[in-house]
């Protein structure tokens, strides 16, 4: 009797250690495409696995209820449902729209009924998406805890500055100019100009007015700003190009979405299947634009190259029906988009281009064909086919003959599969999953209350000193000066021997 008290009480302590271990975090991510929100769910999951409390503040609502994780939802207040259902746009205009309008949605989630109740709550950390979200500096510093920015991209020169990275603009192209590598002279002027343009606005523009929308002065919010722990990114490393220097406040979560795939539901699994030897095409435009909005001469070039093929063609799109739709082509609203690529039936993978897809194409060894549409879709296409697995295929130069040669291409050029398989196994071969090393990285501050001593000495230096820019212009001044002096004294004698020699003659 006294053995079972005994394990009794062993058990308790261990299960009451395991509670003091949990920690309760919020989330703040109301922003951003419903992608956006895979990959921060992604990150919220990996932590409630690990007996962590999320409370997730989204502008979508849950799909599904998840164990320790509590979602709340603030209606109408997601700025990306301004810009996400209309297929073509003017990229430059929506940008700046979208950033003129952000203090104005980030001050109504600030103040709505749903974040004051979150605020009587007591958290451990608080970790923040990156996307328009400047004025919850405000709520992090009532709070008084430490805090995690994330960014459903790569790190950017905008957002180096969070973590105290060195930025290098001569190597690293600017992804809205959809610059390559390696960067021309051209393309380095162009690079150091965006940054500075872009600089002066955020510094200037936009966080002075999140500042106001959070009644809280502008010198605060860019010190509060500057004080995070870390910056998990959405980038796989090792497949980075060009391969770049990175501070120990960069956490690497890419591909933390990416699953192995499982069997097709049965009505696809048939479908699939009667496509014999020569397989499936899947085509998927995303989930934040309506594939149904795009112009007619577009969706005709479509069905007439689709028609023509021997694959059959599974599309993601918005309605139930089409009038003319080929026997061939099979519509969904909602498709298990990871099962599918890891299907071994499937021979091509035709995608918008987000990042998130990328991944996964990458993560089941996939070659695509990108067809873009918006801000960072151009760039990772264009990557893409740089890195030698897939083509683009852009909506203005859309043509029967050049997007059937294009789906021949990918489909039975060998090149392009082999290294769409070998970029899989990079990928893979990591020494924890991305879920493992995000989650150790955040339990760290927590545990390091903050771990201040991992933060970057770039952030006590000024630009000028971090690139020893004041070093290189006193070189220059001091070669310059000893350059001069040393052709005055040339000048002079060699004035002075001619002067003599003159005067002999004379």
């Amino acid at each position: 009797m006294r053995w079972w008290c005994w394990m009794l009480a062993v058990m308790l302590v261990l299960v009451s250690v395991k509670e003091m271990d949990s920690a309760n975090i919020l989330f703040l991510a109301p922003f951003g495409t419903i992608s956006h929100k895979n990959f921060f769910m992604s990150i919220a999951e990996a932590l409630a696995e690990r007996n962590h409390t999320v409370t997730f503040v989204a502008g979508h609502q849950a799909s599904n209820s998840r164990r320790r994780i509590k979602e709340v939802f603030v209606a109408d207040t997601n700025i990306f449902s301004e810009f996400s259902s209309t297929f073509v746009r003017n990229q430059f205009s929506s940008f700046m729209k979208m950033f003129s309008m952000s203090p104005e949605y980030c001050g109504k989630i600030l103040r709505s009924q749903e974040l004051q109740e979150v605020q009587e709550e007591k958290f451990d950390l608080v970790m923040l998406g990156i996307v328009l979200s400047e004025c919850f500096y405000s709520l992090i510093n009532k709070l008084q805890v430490p805090y995690i920015h994330m960014t459903p991209n790569t790190l950017h020169e905008s957002m180096s500055d969070l973590a105290g990275n060195p930025q290098f603009p001569s190597m690293v192209g600017n992804y809205l100019l959809d610059l390559g590598y390696p960067l021309t002279f051209t393309d380095r002027i162009k690079n150091i100009f965006s940054q500075m343009v872009y600089s002066v606005i955020n510094m200037h523009y936009a966080i002075p007015r999140m500042a106001i929308a959070s009644d809280v002065d502008a010198a605060t919010l860019r010190d509060i700003r500057l004080n995070g722990s870390l910056v998990i990114v959405n980038s796989v490393e090792m497949l980075e190009v060009p391969v770049r220097p990175y501070v120990p406040t960069v956490i690497h979560a890419g591909g933390i979405h990416c699953k192995p795939a499982k069997p097709l539901p049965k009505d696809l699994e048939a479908w699939v299947a009667e496509a014999g030897d020569e397989g499936f095409i899947f085509f998927s435009l995303g989930s934040a634009f309506k594939a149904s909005t795009m112009p007619e001469k577009y969706r005709l070039v479509l069905l007439k190259v689709f028609v023509s093929l021997k694959q059959r063609i599974l599309w993601k799109w918005d309605q139930d029906t089409m009038d003319d739709l080929p026997p061939n082509v099979r519509l969904a609203k909602w498709l298990p988009q990871q099962d599918i690529l890891g299907d071994p039936r499937l021979r091509l993978f035709i995608t918008h281009g987000g990042l998130l897809s990328i991944q996964e194409a990458t993560y089941h060894g996939i070659p695509i064909l990108g067809m873009p549409i918006f801000v960072d879709q151009h760039h990772n296409v264009r990557q893409v086919q740089d890195e030698g697995w897939g083509r683009h295929q852009a909506w203005e130069e859309l043509t029967y003959d050049l997007f059937l040669q294009n789906i021949h291409q990918v489909i039975n050029d060998t090149k392009l599969r082999q290294e769409a398989v070998r970029r899989s196994v990079v990928m893979r071969d990591q020494p924890m999953s991305p879920g493992e090393w995000t989650v150790y990285w955040v339990e760290y501050v927590i545990r390091h209350r903050g771990a201040p001593h991992l933060r970057s000495p770039f952030f006590t230096m000024h630009w000028y000193e971090v690139y020893n820019v004041d070093v290189w212009l006193l070189l220059t001044g001091v070669m310059a000066l000893v350059t001069w002096f040393f052709w005055w004294v040339i000048l002079t004698v060699f004035s002075r021997v001619c002067s003599t020699i003159k005067h002999k003659q004379e």
